[in-house]
């Protein structure tokens, strides 16, 4: 667990605007969405269907992606977290929009749902694609994933759920490789990177490296029986 007299937050509150529909969303459909942070074990079978397979998206920004593979995957129950309301808001608009019935949010600083939420071995999958980079190298102690992140995922994970990071930034990629070879219980799915799998679609953040001539990188680490 963080010592919270250290801990350094990987976002900043925006003060960006929330939309007129994105208000909306998030006033009538929180209730039914959205979980506020606590220090409570989540209860997964309250959420979802006991069957689904449990895949925790951390930080999904303004939640096309997230929309995009809950309607391809009715089969999956997808968790998000993030802190922003605007890309809150956004989300709930889209689940409304498109009669979603398997995402469900937790609203709130990962790090902490990560440490007080998560009941060892109960999740299935975590997708962290192109967090932020924090690019200048004075900012990199504000990188999400670093070392105390990726244990409480581990911790998380059932045997053989995996952990896909997906980046435009070369010298995140190479960190977060080593810091997942480096995790004990961790096994890379393939010599480096990953090619990229079906499920995870375009986002905006992959257009804007594209466009800026950096190539994209996938991550997958699956957990192995130690």
């Amino acid at each position: 667990m963080p010592d919270k007299t250290a801990y350094i937050p990987s976002y900043v509150i925006r003060t960006s605007r929330m939309s007129h529909a994105q208000k909306k969303a998030y006033a009538e459909l929180s209730d039914r969405w959205v979980t506020p942070y606590n220090s409570k074990l989540l209860d997964w079978d309250l959420l979802f269907d006991s069957n689904a397979r449990r895949i925790v998206e951390v930080g999904f920004g303004m939640g096309d992606a997230t929309k995009t593979v809950a309607a391809a995957h009715p089969e999956w129950a997808l968790l998000g977290i993030e802190v922003h309301k605007p890309g809150i808001g956004k989300l709930l608009w889209l689940i409304e929009q498109e009669k979603l019935k398997n995402i469900r949010i937790i609203e709130g600083d990962a790090v902490w749902i990560l440490t007080n939420m998560l009941h060892p071995e109960t999740v299935d999958a975590f997708h962290i694609w192109f967090p932020d980079p924090w690019p200048k190298k004075r900012h990199h102690k504000r990188r999400l994933l670093q070392e105390p992140v990726i244990s409480l995922m581990h911790r998380a994970l059932r045997v053989k759920g995996y952990i896909h990071v997906a980046t435009d930034w070369e010298h995140y990629a190479v960190e977060v490789l080593n810091l997942l070879k480096n995790t004990a219980g961790l096994t890379n799915k393939f010599d480096a990177w990953a090619p990229k799998p079906d499920y995870r679609p375009l986002t905006k953040f992959e257009k804007r490296g594209v466009a800026a001539g950096r190539s994209i990188r996938d991550l997958i680490f699956e957990k192995e029986l130690i």
